[in-house]
C-alpha cells in the first residue's frame, strides 16, 4: 500500500514509534493524529499498518532487541482522534484477538 501524505494514515508500511522495555517487551505506537473516516480505504490502512506491527513483533529485528518479548508485556497502541469515526472503534475492537493470537495486547487511546 502506498504512502498517502493527505490521509490520517499517512504511512502503512512504518513503525511510527516502538519503546522497548528494559525489562522486556515493548510499546509500539500508532498515531492518528486526525480524524480517521469509516470509509473503506481507511479501513483497510489501519489493518494494514496493525498487520505491519504484528509482522515486526514477530521478527527477529523485534526479538533481539526486545528480550523475553511476549504477550504479557508487549502492546500496540493506537492513539487515535476522538474525532474519528465509531465504525473505526468497533474495528479495533474487533482487532484485539487477532493482536493478542499474535502475540501482544491492543490498547486504543483517544484524547
Amino acid at each position: 500500500m502506498s504512502d498517502d501524505p493527505n490521509h490520517p494514515i499517512p504511512a502503512t508500511e512504518a513503525i511510527d514509534v516502538c519503546g522497548i522495555r528494559k525489562s522486556g517487551g515493548a510499546d509500539l505506537v500508532i498515531v492518528i493524529a486526525s480524524p480517521l473516516g469509516a470509509d473503506e480505504n481507511s479501513q483497510r490502512r489501519l489493518l494494514r499498518k496493525i498487520e505491519v506491527y504484528l509482522d515486526f513483533i514477530r521478527s527477529d529485528e523485534f526479538k533481539s532487541q526486545a528480550a523475553a518479548a511476549a504477550r504479557e508485556n508487549t502492546s500496540i497502541v493506537v492513539h487515535i482522534h476522538p474525532a474519528s469515526n465509531p465504525v473505526i472503534f468497533e474495528l479495533l475492537e474487533r482487532c484485539r484477538p487477532w493482536v493478542e493470537e499474535n502475540g501482544a495486547k491492543l490498547k486504543v487511546e483517544s484524547s
